[in-house]
């Protein structure tokens, strides 16, 4: 997983223009921080892979609330770097068990036009499960199966390569941000996606 993280951020990087490319650069890289974005969306976790009922149907759209924080880094009038750090809130599983995602991310954005840009980058998913052990039956056809549920606190981290389109007016802006696991691997790819709304605190014009 380390190696795959290592390869998607180096490509994004020799994707990106260098700041040589900028004739107004600033000497200050205080100065190249340009806002704070505080987001608020829903996460809708691996689009049609998911099975919801006996009939055989599948989740498609499911917005779990999630909240975050990112910086814009300019790096020329094209392009930024975008850390990123978003928590999808507590998620009641049943039988005693809770999930926590969070997602700590690095896009660059591409300025396309004034009120649009694009973005590509790499995400590392944290996914915390916490239970307190047990059984659970679930029905099987016309049996029952048993799973096993967490008797102690796991953390598994996942890579994923991530593309976004965001649209933007004034200090607001509307995201459609994908998630994909596995890009590799045709047999575990899975795809999830978020709709984020962004609130953006200009700190070029703060006082």
């Amino acid at each position: 997983m380390i190696n795959r993280l290592l390869i998607t951020v180096t490509l994004l990087f020799c994707a990106l223009p260098s700041q040589a490319e900028d004739p107004n650069a600033d000497d200050n890289p205080l100065q190249r921080f340009k806002n704070i974005g505080f987001h608020l969306g829903g996460l809708t976790e691996f689009y049609d892979a998911i099975q919801t009922d006996t009939a055989g149907h599948t989740r498609k759209f499911d917005l779990k609330p999630m909240i975050g924080g990112s910086t814009d880094i300019e790096l020329n009038q094209a392009w930024s770097l975008v850390p990123e750090i978003d928590w999808v809130l507590p998620q009641n599983m049943g039988d005693g068990v809770m999930k926590n995602l969070f997602m700590v991310r690095l896009d660059g954005a591409w300025q396309g036009g004034e009120g649009w840009r694009l973005r590509i980058g790499t995400s590392l998913m944290v996914n915390n499960i916490k239970g307190s052990g047990g059984t659970r039956s679930v029905r099987n056809g016309g049996s029952t199966s048993n799973f096993y549920l967490p008797p102690e606190s796991r953390t598994a981290v996942n890579n994923t390569l991530d593309f976004a389109a965001e649209a933007m007016y004034e200090q607001f802006a509307f995201r459609f941000q994908t998630y994909t696991y596995a890009l590799f691997r045709n047999d575990r790819r899975q795809l999830s996606y978020a709709l984020i709304l962004t609130y953006y605190y200009d700190l070029e014009n703060k006082p």
